[in-house]
């Protein structure tokens, strides 16, 4: 009897989107694992092990995939098998990155089925593969966006809506009678009370409210409702991120629902919602203490925290700390802190002089005009080089070709290329995002000084809860420094 002894070590991975393809002759699991034992043998193989998903190839995430491409690059595997390409994946850039990868490692990915060895065949075959996925995601989208418009919305309605029926047939939406009232209470109570979700749904239930089928309302249960722009009367469809895939396509139909907030509502809650899910969480909003989340110790940036100090002569006085120094000179070796009432005091009269909308434009921007021109030329050249980039990319594609360079050549010429492509990328990107900071000052310095001299009127009006969900729209930070000087960091 005699041993045969291969030299190349072989794993198989098999891929079906959904359980119900399992049983699918052409591309079922066991027809998969049938060819790979085929394959293995005929070339003389030796088949190590296997891998499995029943998962979309256009997720990135598939456990078995990730595990396989983590086994043959850390045993020394020779060869990944699968029958067909697509069964590696469907996203062009991940399956070109891994395949690439994979080379690199002297790992070598073939098909039963196919000839995928010559490097431009992949990056076709690849391309038309997403290609494929992003036309049926655009016909989905598409019928689905002219579905909705034409009044059609399977969906059941979403809390202080109802449908109106005419016979059989939907005709118009209205809001709720009941549920509509209960959302403006919603409104009220985060916009002008400040409260977060859990004390929203506390205050409806402790007046009576109830939700659908007589549940009280919970956190999440206000959360959902008032992330929904239909209460601005749009209606959005594919918000919701698929694990893997996070980056969905949105279609919006404005005019959808009659609004129970109108827009400036709607953008003053958004604010509101997005100031507290970037302040820390406790009794930062509930604190007596005006400054509480805003006070930032100039000396280290740590957090500045009310606290009542030891009475004295009958009278307990209250200031703000530095929380670091509180907890160690390690971490803060400046003393700093200050009378509540004084630093208080300090801040609204400070805040008081930017009523002047001369002085909060100079203020606010920042940048002058000649290094506004300047990153403007940035962004045209960064433009320029990724079209230069581009156009060689294809130059190369038809020299593959016509056979003028072979497929190593192409994929060596193109590695430099590609982490050039990925530098402009990341430097035009930070352009925009620079640009499109300077039109957001450019715009909240005019509305800002209109917003102040309305806040420092109404102040002696409010109590510290109110007085504090006002401030915080317009401050995202106190600077507190030694010496009594304060730095205020506006909100954008």
């Amino acid at each position: 009897m005699t041993t045969k002894l291969s030299t190349k070590r072989a794993v198989g991975y098999f891929r079906v989107s959904t359980t119900g393809q399992t049983r699918d002759n052409h591309n079922s699991l066991e027809t998969q694992e049938a060819h790979y034992q085929e394959y293995c043998d005929r070339l003389d193989l030796l088949p190590v092990r296997t891998f499995t998903d029943v998962q979309s190839g256009r997720r990135d995430d598939r456990r078995e995939y990730r595990e396989m491409v983590d086994y043959v690059i850390t045993q020394g595997v020779d060869v990944i098998v699968v029958q067909y390409l697509d069964r590696f994946g469907r996203n062009p850039q991940e399956m070109l990155t891994r395949y690439w990868e994979l080379q690199a490692h002297d790992v070598e990915v073939v098909a039963t089925d196919e000839d995928i060895k010559d490097e431009l065949i992949l990056l076709v075959k690849a391309g038309m593969a997403g290609a494929e996925i992003k036309r049926t995601s655009e016909r989905v989208r598409s019928n689905m966006g002219r579905a909705v418009q034409k009044g059609v919305h399977a969906a059941r309605a979403a809390y202080g809506f109802r449908r109106v029926y005419e016979g059989r047939s939907e005709v118009k939406w209205e809001i709720d009678p009941v549920e509509g009232p209960v959302v403006r209470e919603m409104y009220r109570l985060a916009v002008e009370e400040n409260l977060g979700y859990k004390l929203i749904a506390d205050r409806l239930s402790a007046a009576g409210y109830v939700a659908r089928q007589g549940r009280n309302f919970a956190s999440y249960t206000v959360q959902r409702i008032l992330s929904n722009e239909g209460l601005m009367g749009t209606l959005s469809y594919g918000k919701k991120p698929r694990k893997g895939n996070p980056s969905q396509d949105i279609i919006r139909v404005p005019d959808f629902f009659p609004p129970i907030l109108t827009a400036d509502e709607w953008a003053k809650l958004q604010e509101r919602l997005e100031i507290r899910r970037s302040s820390s969480r406790g009794r930062t909003h509930s604190s007596p203490y005006l400054l509480s989340g805003m006070a930032k110790c100039g000396n280290c940036g740590g957090a500045m925290v009310g606290k009542v100090g030891s009475a004295w002569k009958g009278k307990r006085y209250r200031n703000y700390y530095c929380s670091r120094a509180m907890r160690s000179k390690a971490q803060c070796s400046t003393y700093n802190g200050h009378s509540t009432q004084k630093l208080e005091e300090a801040v609204l009269e400070y805040l008081g002089r930017f009523s002047d909308p001369k002085l909060v434009k100079e203020h606010i921007e920042s940048a002058s005009r000649k290094e506004l021109e300047q990153k403007q030329k940035e962004m045209r050249s960064a433009e320029k080089a990724l079209q230069a980039l581009d156009a060689q990319f294809m130059k190369r594609i038809e020299l593959v070709t016509h056979g003028t360079i072979s497929e190593e050549e192409f994929v060596r010429a193109n590695e430099p290329l590609r982490s050039e492509k990925a530098a402009v990328e990341a430097h035009r990107d930070e352009l925009q995002e620079w640009l499109v900071g300077e039109s957001v000052k450019a715009s909240t310095a005019e509305e800002m000084p209109r917003n102040i001299d309305m806040f420092i009127k109404d102040f002696g009006k409010l109590d510290v809860r109110h007085q504090k969900a006002r401030l915080q729209t317009i401050l995202k930070a106190v600077h507190v420094h030694n010496g009594d000087k304060i730095e205020l960091e506006f909100r954008d």
